[in-house]
């Protein structure tokens, strides 16, 4: 049994998307964080809270075909510095349970997978989600946005969820044959 997760990170509202392809369903819910305290330990404390949540809400499972949105880092100061740690290490955390690598969806390529666009808006997004995968039930735009990581996930490890037209495959999807 494969189960294809979709995780849309955030420090405070995680969208999670998980494809069973043996029950054929899927199970969409955000997972909440809230800041701990003004120290910086409290910061780390939180952010291996959030990641051990990740692993137990998802009940993630070593055979689990696992995708993180790519977060674009914009942008300088401490805030910035810590959506970078805290990234990194939630997809640190889950490799190592996992004791394999994680797909990465980039922004961009949640949104062209999702309405062929890659510059889409999020409510763009959302709308596709409920008219090409309305089983998945998104409720807001992470869960939307981690339903499309999933799909992109499925993509990346050689058995899609769904076909979708060329122009709704990123470039880094496909693979170029030569003649």
């Amino acid at each position: 049994m494969t189960r294809f997760v979709g995780i849309d990170y955030s420090t405070t509202s995680c969208g999670v998307a998980i494809y069973d392809d043996v029950a054929g369903h899927w199970q969409t819910f955000t997972l909440r964080s809230k800041p701990t305290g003004p120290k910086l330990t409290d910061y780390y404390a939180r952010i291996f809270a959030l990641a051990a949540d990740v692993i137990s809400a998802v009940d993630l499972r070593t055979d689990d075909v696992v995708g993180f949105e790519g977060i674009a880092f914009a942008g300088r100061g401490s805030s910035v510095d810590r959506l970078h740690y805290a990234w990194h290490r939630t997809v640190e955390i889950v490799t190592r349970y996992l004791e394999r690598d994680v797909a990465i969806v980039t922004t961009n390529q949640v949104k062209q997978l999702a309405t062929g666009k890659g510059n889409s808006q999020k409510d763009e997004v959302l709308l596709a989600t409920e008219r090409r995968l309305p089983e998945a039930e998104a409720s807001n735009n992470d869960e939307a946005d981690a339903v499309w990581i999933a799909v992109g996930a499925s993509i990346l490890a050689g058995r899609p969820l769904i076909t979708l037209p060329a122009a709704h495959l990123p470039k880094a999807f496909t693979k170029e044959t030569s003649s």
